[in-house]
């Protein structure tokens, strides 16, 4: 009864929507227009990417082989600094991809774009020449308008260099977070390949974009690595310029005072040439040990600073990646089938409650 009940009901349903069949008709064919409307006022969109293989220094990989060799042989303790070197945090690279001052640093970006022929900032194509669909320039019409009646927010300060704080108009912020939809870099953990992926509306602007962001994340984590051990070598050469001066200057005081007293052995040119050959060790020792430092961390340096190799080089995109017109002519016509079906719908629930009620 139950089985036969259900065929009854969609016997029923389908009457339903058999003698609706003009309005939902009429809502699919709004739609499709819709949807034709967004596919052909859609700015074209091209994505091209790039592949690097990130060789960075784990523990697996410490001060030895030839290196550790040649270290050894001169004389050089590198038993220290030989320990693992933590390896790179896979989101270091798309938080620097999405970082305020790499975002604010591309839009002061000047590249060449063909459609206008001519060299502009980033900044100025977002300001004057980036498309919109038909729809998304009405739907922002009412917010530009509004605009006008708002105060203008301070003009974009920045001085990234010196750590100050950053201050960014809200047309800067805007252009921003587009970018932010635009840029994608991603991390396979299992083969440490860093992929880069840009979509623009010009596809040379397009490639030059990813081989920037290639560029300005490669020498970020290659500075972020190394920053500390850069530092200390800093440190060590500074040290070791000054204990150098310091044993050039006792070794020639040494040669001189035994160069002018060859024939002289009183106690007191003994006690004063001890002296100074004491500080002649003393110098050595000092200028010895920091030279064996300063190259200890020049290896360890070496050691530390990842290599980036491209495996996928930027190319120019020749197909476009969007609009892709056929699947939202679709997606606007199953939205259109369901719209009407939904209207029929509320039509039945809602004459069912208004039916008068006899007796």
């Amino acid at each position: 009864m139950e089985s036969k009940s259900y065929e009854i009901d969609l016997i029923a349903l389908s009457q339903v929507l058999w003698s609706n069949k003009w309005l939902i008709a009429k809502f699919v064919i709004v739609f499709f227009i819709l949807g034709l409307i967004i596919g052909y006022t859609s700015p074209k969109e091209y994505q091209t990417s790039c592949s690097l293989i990130s060789e960075s220094m784990g523990a697996k990989n410490k001060l030895g082989g030839s290196l550790g060799g040649l270290a050894s042989i001169a004389g050089i303790d590198i038993g220290g600094i030989s320990g693992g070197i933590n390896t790179i945090n896979p989101e270091l690279y798309e938080r620097v991809a999405t970082s305020t001052p790499f975002l604010l640093t591309l839009l002061s970006q000047e590249y060449y774009f063909p459609t206008i022929d001519r060299n502009i900032t980033i900044r100025e194509y977002y300001g004057n020449y980036h498309e919109q669909n038909l729809i998304g320039s009405l739907i922002k019409m009412p917010f530009k308008l509004f605009k006008i009646f708002e105060s203008k927010v301070s003009e974009s300060m920045v001085n990234i260099d010196s750590g100050s704080i950053v201050t960014i108009s809200r047309e800067d912020q805007k252009m921003m977070d587009d970018l932010m939809g635009r840029i994608k870099v991603s991390l396979e953990n299992s083969m440490e390949i860093v992929r880069i992926e840009v979509k623009m509306q010009d596809p040379l602007v397009a490639a030059q974009l990813t081989e920037y962001t290639k560029t300005y994340i490669t020498q970020y984590v290659k500075s972020y690595t190394t920053n500390k051990t850069e530092e200390q070598l800093e440190f060590v050469n500074k040290q070791f310029n000054e204990k150098e001066i310091t044993f050039y200057a006792v070794q020639e005081r040494l040669a001189l005072f035994r160069d002018r007293n060859r024939n002289v052995n009183t106690a007191q040119a003994r006690s004063y040439e001890e002296r100074l050959q004491s500080e002649y060790n003393l110098a050595f020792n000092l200028y010895n040990q920091l030279a064996q430092q300063r190259e200890s961390i020049k290896l360890q340096l070496n050691e530390m600073r990842p290599v980036f190799t491209v495996l996928e080089p930027v190319k120019v995109p020749v197909n476009k990646n969007s609009p892709k017109r056929m699947l939202i002519l679709l997606v606007c016509i199953i939205i259109g089938v369901f719209f009407s079906i939904a209207f029929i719908g509320i039509q039945i629930v809602f004459k069912t409650s208004i039916k008068p009620k006899i007796g």
